[in-house]
């Protein structure tokens, strides 16, 4: 029996060379290849001033650090979003104040931000899950009627559009993921889109200790060793050898695309008969495009067996699977500190969402075959 990961990133071979070349220069952290990604990927978002992070919880930490957020700010967040984005805030001193989420889109309800915002409230945070794009004109609006600022967790959202603009080039300070599991990846690492010249000097002081120069400004061609200490930052820069997968990924990033939409297809033709799951909702080129991060499933109360049971008995048949997410409000630290939310959507899809794999080197047999055990368990029960 096949075993299929849950995910498996496609490496092209061009990676290995540009890989080399930088070993071979001498020159592995910060340096000319972290700058080609950062124009490549401005080029595409058509934006300036972007900087490359070590990861995307990076991203959102120099994020925070750009709204001079300060203790007793709110900042209103998704529970149902990976613990990072709202850790962050934590670590920069302001409150997480939870808001639900839409059911069609699993992203954050505009109206229950509207409920949420207080004379306190400084900044509202948008997660576009799963790569379907939030609902940015309304949030937008609230953003503009309130005076907040609004900034965008895109680690979905590599390639994601809202109407007819890709996430990330917009007017908000928007950040991204490229983890393993990503779309676009650099094994590890991230990036904060800036608006302002301003904004990108001060998160590159932010990721290199709060220093003046970086490590290629110290040591590098036409450097110099002197340097000020602006204020106590962190060490959150990519480093080239990372850089040089990110580059070698973004020339297959529409090939990789193509791909995904097969076999997103192949999902919903082979579920859609399934009346005890949800599938994913689809979304009208007028509203946007989906990037198909992760194609996520609800498992209904009606079906034989649970969210839980499902994801145990595809695990028992050599399929594995992901849960995004378990809602924050939940876990045991903003349990403890933050009580008495209110968010019956939020609470429901936690307990019903599962995320099969989706990734380029998937194959069609691989999906026809989760789906058919899929239909299985939800119709007949995990025991037959």
């Amino acid at each position: 029996m096949k075993h299929i990961l849950f995910h498996k990133p496609t490496i092209p071979k061009e990676t290995i060379r540009l890989i080399k070349e930088t070993l071979d220069s001498g020159w592995i952290t910060t340096g000319p290849r972290v700058k080609e990604l950062e124009k490549q990927i401005g080029n595409l978002l058509k934006k300036e001033h972007l900087v490359a992070t070590s990861s995307c919880t990076a991203a959102l930490h120099t994020a925070y650090k750009l709204l001079n957020l300060s203790p007793g700010d709110e900042v209103i967040v998704p529970s149902f979003t990976f613990c990072s984005t709202v850790n962050m805030i934590v670590n920069i001193g302001a409150k997480p104040i939870f808001c639900d989420i839409e059911e069609r889109s699993l992203c954050a309800d505009p109206k229950d931000i509207e409920r949420k915002i207080t004379t306190k409230t400084k900044a509202i945070v948008v997660v576009h899950f799963a790569g379907y794009p939030a609902n940015l004109g309304k949030i937008n609006a609230l953003a503009k009627k309130y005076g907040l600022i609004v900034v965008e967790d895109a680690a979905h959202a590599f390639g994601t559009k809202y109407k007819s603009e890709l996430i990330g080039s917009g007017n908000n300070i928007t950040c991204f993921s490229f983890y393993a599991t990503k779309n676009l990846t650099t094994a590890e690492g991230g990036m904060v889109v800036c608006n302002t010249l301003e904004q990108s000097k001060k998160a590159k002081n932010f990721i290199n200790h709060g220093i003046t120069r970086n490590s290629l400004e110290r040591y590098g061609k036409d450097s110099h060793f002197s340097y000020d200490v602006l204020f106590p930052g962190f060490k959150y820069n990519m480093s080239d050898i990372h850089a040089c997968i990110g580059i070698a990924q973004l020339k297959k990033i529409k090939e990789f695309r193509t791909k995904r939409k097969i076999l997103v297809s192949k999902y919903f033709s082979l579920l859609k008969n399934n009346q005890f799951i949800k599938t994913p909702d689809k979304i009208s080129p007028k509203e946007g495009l989906h990037a198909w991060h992760l194609f996520v499933i609800r498992v209904l109360p009606t079906a034989k067996c649970s969210r839980d049971d499902l994801y145990y008995y595809l695990k028992k048949n050599g399929i594995d699977t992901s849960v995004h997410y378990i809602p924050n409000h939940q876990q045991e630290f903003y349990e403890k500190r933050y009580k008495g939310h209110l968010l019956p959507v939020t609470e429901k899809i936690g307990k019903e969402v599962i995320s099969l794999p989706l990734y380029e080197l998937l194959s069609i047999k691989d999906v026809s075959r989760i789906c058919k055990l899929i239909n299985k368990a939800t119709i007949y029960g995990t025991t037959k």
